[in-house]
């Protein structure tokens, strides 16, 4: 039998030494990783099912009108409100484990189990932000509409903008402020509802935001500050940075329905904006996010475990847009 891995808190990081942090006096403060906070996971529809492997979401086109002349029957010119279904499947149990053995524990003189919980809590749900986030992107990328025809519900759009003097700089600021003016646009014609809009960014473009001084100025709708160095709505979108914009799903290869959340590989390092409303998209929770600890006796350690299972995907191309800035 391979042996078990089990975590190693004694082990700084490039060496052998497994007792290395250990036999030292206690310093009083304990460095750990950079809490990461979920962003997604307020901003989409989440649905909770109690057994089954996926959930159905029901889609309706649109009504027509027409007018009734005298001696004709309603029967003659009535059409059928069109319908569809969005079907998202539970993905499998997602996991992340430790394992502290009950000498490493004695051994230490700072918390161990703590900090573990709250890593493996945290890279979980980076996983499911960077999965929705990708079947959003995904949504667009496809330009399918769920329903076709005049009585259709439309498709988003890809918007690209070109600037001389791409990074963070005014002149990109300005450009994410026309690709946000022209979702708006986009998104307005497609009926969506003009609350619960949001624009998720990487970094280097919400510094590009905050350095141009039209991304600010309130006469464009726009609410932040140099001196707080946010932007906080513009058009009417929430903008939100993301530092794992286009990580996309984690271990997709190992799903258990579906083809995993992988970022469309085109925009994956063009870093786009991901513009979206609530309804864009969905998640569907089997088993909420849960952490556990067993008791491994044969190893004298106890195992620690955080897990959901959970489901994501697209629900309405027409309320989801991708902004593309290259350099001219």
């Amino acid at each position: 039998m391979a042996d078990v891995k089990v975590a190693q808190p004694g082990l700084i990081q490039g060496t052998t030494d497994i007792l290395g942090m250990y036999l030292k006096v206690f310093a009083g403060e304990i460095i750990a990783a950079f809490a990461r906070s979920s962003v997604t996971m307020n901003r989409h529809i989440v649905r909770t099912i109690q057994s089954g492997k996926s959930a159905q979401f029901p889609v309706f086109g649109r009504a027509l009108a027409a007018y009734l002349k005298p001696g004709k029957s309603l029967d003659d010119i009535r059409e059928n409100i069109p319908t569809t279904e969005k079907l998202i499947y539970i993905n499998g149990l997602l996991t992340s484990s430790q394992m502290i053995t009950d000498i490493d524990e004695a051994l230490s003189h700072f918390d161990v189990r703590g900090e573990y919980s709250r890593q493996m809590g945290e890279a979980l749900a980076m996983a499911a932000d960077a999965a929705v986030l990708a079947e959003t992107a995904k949504l667009v990328v496809a330009n399918t509409p769920n329903i076709t025809g005049v009585q259709g519900t439309g498709v988003g759009k890809i918007i690209n903008r070109t600037v001389t003097d791409l990074g963070i700089t005014e002149a990109t600021g300005k450009a994410i402020v026309d690709i946000l003016l022209e979702a708006k646009s986009t998104l307005s014609i497609n009926r969506v509802p003009a609350t619960d809009r949001y624009c998720y960014l990487h970094p280097d473009f919400h510094a590009a935001l905050i350095s141009s001084m039209v991304a600010i100025n309130r006469d464009y709708g726009a609410i932040g500050t140099i001196v707080e160095g946010n932007a906080i709505k513009i058009a009417g979108f929430d903008i939100i940075e993301v530092p794992h914009l286009t990580d996309g799903g984690v271990d997709n290869a190992n799903v258990l329905q579906g083809a995993g959340h992988i970022f469309p590989a085109a925009y994956k390092d063009v870093k786009p904006l991901i513009i979206s409303h609530r309804t864009a998209v969905g998640t569907v929770k089997l088993k909420d996010l849960a952490l556990e600890q067993a008791r491994r006796a044969e190893y004298q350690a106890d195992m620690l475990v955080a897990k959901y299972a959970m489901g994501h995907g697209g629900l309405r191309p027409e309320a989801a847009c991708l902004g593309v800035i290259s350099a001219s």
